[in-house]
């Protein structure tokens, strides 16, 4: 799996074989086809191995952090990380979505539950210490918020993340906790 996620990376996306996997990690083809049964396979494999750690690397951020803002902002970094464009995950994924044989989208909504249920806590947290409005849907902005990272790679130059991933980050988080409206008398009348 080290092997053809570093094959991926560096040819930003899956258009390596079978065979180059097997030398890369000096196994041969039956033997990788004994634990993958095609390149889907494997691209299934990496594919859950970045969304089983990018949960784990949330679980964990939460149960650090010391308030609900330290732990959003932690959550939102880690996802941010995960589906930079180039990323294993943002590649497997992207292969994944037109992989029908192997049936990715159950297995990305399986993952995208949990993070979001638990960057939907941690809305809930916020409101208890003060930062997010009591009558707010955590569950709709936590859904904006994933999701706001998730599209990027496909939203195109529409979306400037430009190199900077945490100026992002802010800048999606500072939508969510201050809106795009105007008060009374910022605008013109």
């Amino acid at each position: 799996m080290e092997a053809a996620t570093g094959l991926m990376i560096e040819r930003g996306g899956t258009g390596f074989q079978i065979g180059e996997v097997s030398e890369r990690c000096g196994m041969s083809k039956g033997a990788l086809y004994y634990y993958f049964a095609d390149k889907g396979a494997l691209v299934q494999a990496i594919f859950d191995r970045s969304m089983e750690g990018l949960v784990s690397d949330v679980e964990a951020v939460v149960a650090q952090a010391p308030s609900a803002r330290a732990s959003i902002l932690g959550l939102v970094e880690a996802v941010a990380h995960a589906v930079q464009p180039g990323s294993a995950l943002t590649l497997a994924l992207a292969h994944g979505l037109w992989d029908v044989e192997h049936e990715v989208l159950p297995h990305i909504k399986e993952h995208m539950e949990r993070i979001i249920a638990v960057l939907e806590a941690q809305l809930e947290r916020a409101k208890v210490e003060g930062l997010v409005r009591p009558g707010t849907n955590s569950h709709l902005v936590a859904v904006a918020i994933i999701g706001a990272f998730a599209i990027t790679e496909y939203a195109g130059e529409g979306v400037d993340t430009g190199d900077d991933a945490e100026a992002f980050v802010h800048g999606v988080l500072d939508v969510v906790f201050h809106g795009i409206g105007v008060r009374a008398g910022e605008h013109d009348a």
